[in-house]
């Protein structure tokens, strides 16, 4: 979790440090935070999904997960994506004979203690 909230803290940063840096250029400016905005939300996302998958496989009660995610649809958030990245961080073996890249991803961030 840790790693994930470092990452979304900078692309949060860089969003707003990109205003002293483009701010006479309009156009350069609105690509770059959108891009850094959106990329924060990407990770912020992937972050939920995880923590909710392991919620899930905590058997967290259903109504309660959807009470959490403030959402009556928890596969908006446990997406493949986030499975595979929870199997990596807590050591899972895939079932495919290629590492998903989001196992792979998780298993980097608790091997670097992330």
């Amino acid at each position: 979790m840790a790693h994930h909230c470092r990452r979304i803290n900078a692309y949060l940063a860089r969003a707003q440090h990109l205003q002293s840096l483009h701010g006479d250029d309009m156009r350069q400016w609105q690509r770059l935070v959108l891009y850094a905005l959106t990329d924060a939300l990407a990770h912020n996302h992937l972050l939920v999904g995880t923590l909710a998958a392991y919620l899930q496989r905590q058997d967290l009660a259903p109504d309660l997960l959807r009470r959490y995610l403030q959402s009556p649809d928890t596969d908006r958030y446990i997406t493949r994506e986030a499975v595979e990245h929870l199997d990596g961080l807590t050591g899972a073996v895939p079932g495919e004979a290629a590492e998903p890249v989001w196992t792979a991803i998780g298993r980097r961030i608790a091997r670097d203690g992330g």
